[in-house]
């Protein structure tokens, strides 16, 4: 997947295009993230994806081929770097929002397993000595068939 323009303004467009609508996309999640509400990004996950993957190749093609922004005019130079910049600004807080409610839900996850494994301890048989046995984490899957 790839843009297709027939010249270099036409291609820093698109780029300028494509950067603002995955910075928008980027911009409701991290707002839904903050918001505690995860769910509400799996409707526009696939879209978020689709555009992340044609950033990151378009990006991957201008680094290996710099001539196709060959001759590009300043204003368009300077609009491209605007919404690049804006984009790594969008980027980064959504990153961190990211990373916050993935330690929020490894440490829910983990508090979950600690209470299971206490209880699990109180009846675990002994060991020499008297000593109750520590058989150590256990998996949070009570089925006997799993």
């Amino acid at each position: 997947m790839a843009l297709a323009a027939a010249n270099v303004t036409e291609r820093a467009r698109q780029l300028i295009a494509l950067t603002g609508r995955l910075g928008e996309r980027l911009v409701a999640e991290t707002a839904s993230l903050l918001a505690r509400r995860p769910q509400d990004i799996f409707e526009g996950i696939e879209e978020t994806r689709n555009l992340s993957n044609l950033y990151r190749h378009e990006s991957m093609r201008i680094k290996a081929d710099p001539s196709l922004l060959e001759g590009l005019s300043p204003a368009d130079k300077k609009t491209l770097r605007e919404a690049t910049e804006l984009f790594q600004d969008r980027l980064h807080k959504y990153e961190l929002a990211v990373n916050a409610a993935k330690t929020i839900t490894e440490g829910i996850i983990s508090a979950v397993a600690d209470d299971l494994n206490s209880r699990r301890k109180q009846t675990s048989p002994y060991g020499a000595k008297g000593r109750t046995l520590d058989t150590g984490p256990q998996s949070l899957n009570f089925g006997k068939k799993a």
